[in-house]
């Protein structure tokens, strides 16, 4: 499916992973030009109703909620039998990949990403929505080691009737509560013992809980404790140890009560306090004085009984100035006591009942509801986010070809979701701005330079997308840029369209090649140039000036040809019959002979084939140059003039593509 566009819109590239009922590509956004995932359900489910219902709850459980620590949903869609969720594409590993290459995380990093997870989880718990498979596969890690939950495929809401669903048909039993390991009721406080699970193995590198099946290991998740994670890791702390027992506590009531409960401890622990349930010397923890403090006042109370009855005696005995001394130090006491007392109640009140009362009375922060900001202008946002006291992100600009620049484009959180306004709150508005689209500047140098050049110029660096129009230049030579549209030096925008206007040369008209015997060098200059035809090659090639007169042309007179075509010229010897002299025809003087070359059948030749013809005359053996022409197949058998002198034998000798071919002998017909 790799190199598929769904919905004119995400180029699959390559496939990013496979899992039991999905498989996820690597998909690049021509929209926004950004990577993207794109989840698309296997084909062997797309008639499964149960399943379908699934693959769009995970869309539209993780797409209502926005928070830094979970995957978000970007779209959702189908096209023709392909059911797809386009969501964040997150460069990194899974957290299970993670503790397999590290092995066991130290306690405070596993800390921390225990903390980011609760945190995604405490946003989806507040929404009524428990996610029900929480465990180190879906979790990934971003490169730089951010946790972000993903798959809510099996979430559902906390308020619908059937979340009662088996482990064994869904989630993970290494990872899931005795709750759903029985098939009971599952909600909030099922994902935190899957988090504690989920602890566990980032503290030790292994699962509380293993076994050869996975009904034996639902057994021990119902009926057995988990090891202490410090007997395997020595340095993790009673805290962290604490904290991951109680998470993985059997009865729900005995679990952390909620995400953010949990998280507290996790921040006491990180910073070397004790846990928050009062089991350890929390000064405000509710205390129970229990009997034996009270039987052992009686007891004293017992046996100074009669002690006191003599101390009475005594005291009636002794005078009076020790007895008002002994007045004035109870008094003392009593005084102090009482100041101890009032200063103890001042200092609660202060500390604690003021900051309490100030709490209750103090008005509540309500969510505030977000609302679309695409299509308005950046600065029109702004104020509205202002106004309203949301906290946002710096908007983030990228170009666009269709949307005006300082438009918003999208937006997270979408609009309808409410969040807490503030510069403390942890969600922030992210507005993604059309920077308008991209320009580029087309060169002001191109004209004259080579049309290819800058063809590709145009294409591979400025990213446009140029268009050939030939035409006819009497100032630039073929193949040569005239001009383009738009203009050279025009600032465009990337992936726009340029006419480049190629050169064609002259406009050449049809003219008739003149008749040249038996004209001398000048007067056949004079005729070609007055039919802007041009002088071709001189034969012979090897003598002095063009004594003498032409007894041959090449094209042959009568030709249809093109202005500027070279015309090839062949003068005879000064002692010719077309010699220019006057004189008559004698013995032994040459004449032409005509003769066909012909195209060997057996020859293996292209469309077009490069002739040359040499003769021999007499006894002698040298190759005199006759012609040299490229001629079309259809063109053969193509005739040549054979200077032939009678009584001497002549031989033409017949090259083809530069391979000798075959020889003719040539006889005088008179």
């Amino acid at each position: 499916m790799t190199g598929k566009v769904l919905n004119n819109r995400y180029e699959l590239v390559e496939l990013a992973g496979s899992g039991g009922m999905a498989d996820v590509y690597k998909a690049r956004c021509r929209v926004l030009k950004r990577w993207v995932a794109v989840k698309i359900l296997k084909d062997e489910f797309v008639n499964d109703e149960e399943f379908l219902e699934r693959f769009e709850r995970e869309a539209y459980a993780a797409g209502s909620l926005n928070h830094p620590n979970i995957v978000s949903i970007y779209d959702v869609g189908r096209e023709d039998n392909i059911h797809y969720i386009v969501m964040e594409y997150v460069d990194g590993i899974t957290l299970k990949d993670y503790i397999r290459r590290n092995g066991a995380i130290p306690w405070e990093e596993a800390a921390e990403i225990a903390i980011s997870i609760l945190s995604a989880l405490h946003k989806a718990h507040r929404h009524n929505i428990v996610h029900r498979d929480i465990k180190p596969q879906n979790i990934l890690m971003t490169s730089d080691n951010v946790p972000k939950v993903a798959d809510f495929g099996i979430a559902r809401a906390t308020s619908t009737s059937t979340i009662t669903m088996k482990v064994d048909t869904v989630g993970s039993v290494h990872y899931s509560s005795p709750e759903q390991a029985r098939g009971g009721y599952t909600d909030a406080q099922s994902d935190i013992y899957s988090v504690g699970v989920t602890l566990y193995e980032m503290l030790t590198g292994r699962v509380p809980f293993d076994a050869d099946t996975p009904v034996s290991v639902a057994l021990k998740h119902i009926e057995e404790e988990a090891p202490i994670p410090s007997d395997y890791v020595a340095d993790i702390p009673k805290a962290m140890d604490d904290i991951v027992l109680r998470a993985m506590k059997k009865a729900k009531t005995e679990r952390y009560d909620s995400a953010l409960q949990m998280i507290a401890d996790l921040d006491r622990a990180k910073m070397g306090k004790e846990m928050s349930n009062g089991s350890v010397n929390d000064p405000f923890a509710t205390k129970v004085i229990g009997d034996l403090e009270d039987e052992t006042l009686a007891g004293k109370s017992s046996r100074n009984k009669n002690k006191r009855k003599n101390d009475k005696r005594k005291a009636k005995k002794s005078d009076k100035p020790k007895s008002k001394k002994k007045g004035f130090l109870i008094a003392t006491v009593y005084i102090l006591l009482i100041g101890v007392i009032v200063g103890g109640i001042w200092f609660a009140y202060d500390k604690i009942v003021k900051d309490l009362i100030g709490a209750i009375s103090a008005p509540k922060t309500e969510p505030v509801e977000v609302i679309s900001y695409i299509g308005k202008h950046i600065d029109e946002a702004i104020e509205d986010l202002k106004e309203k006291n949301l906290p946002y992100l710096e908007p983030v600009y990228e170009y666009h070809d269709t949307v005006e620049k300082d438009i918003v484009i999208s937006q997270k959180p979408t609009a309808g979701i409410s969040i807490m306004p503030g510069s403390v709150a942890i969600t922030k508005v992210e507005l993604i701005v059309s920077n308008g689209p991209q320009m580029v500047t087309i060169p002001e140098d191109m004209k004259f330079a080579d049309y290819l050049e800058v063809e590709l110029y145009l294409r591979d660096d400025l990213r446009l997308k140029p268009k050939e129009v030939a035409e006819y230049s009497d100032e630039v030579a073929e193949g040569r840029v005239i001009r383009t549209q738009p203009a050279m030096g025009s600032d465009v925008s990337v992936g726009s369209e340029v006419i480049i206007y190629r050169s064609l040369g002259p406009k050449l008209m049809d003219v008739v090649v003149p008749d040249l015997s038996n004209d001398t060098m000048d007067e056949a200059k004079h005729k070609l140039l007055s039919e802007n035809l041009s002088i071709g090659k001189i034969f012979p090639e090897d003598r002095e000036g063009y004594k003498g007169r032409i007894i041959d042309q090449e094209p042959k007179a009568g030709t249809t040809v093109k202005e500027l075509t070279a015309v090839n010229l062949y003068f005879g010897d000064e002692q010719s019959p077309t010699g220019g002299d006057g004189g008559v025809p004698g013995i032994n003087q040459s004449v032409r002979v005509t003769r066909s070359i012909y195209l060997p059948v057996q020859g293996n030749f292209g469309n077009k084939v490069e002739v040359e013809a040499y003769y021999t005359t007499g006894d002698t053996t040298e190759e005199i140059f006759l012609t040299r022409i490229e001629l079309e197949r259809t063109k053969f058998p193509y005739d040549v003039l054979v200077p032939v002198t009678p009584g001497a034998k002549t031989t033409l000798i017949v090259y083809m593509d530069g391979q000798f071919q075959y020889t003719e002998e040539v006889f005088s017909e008179r």
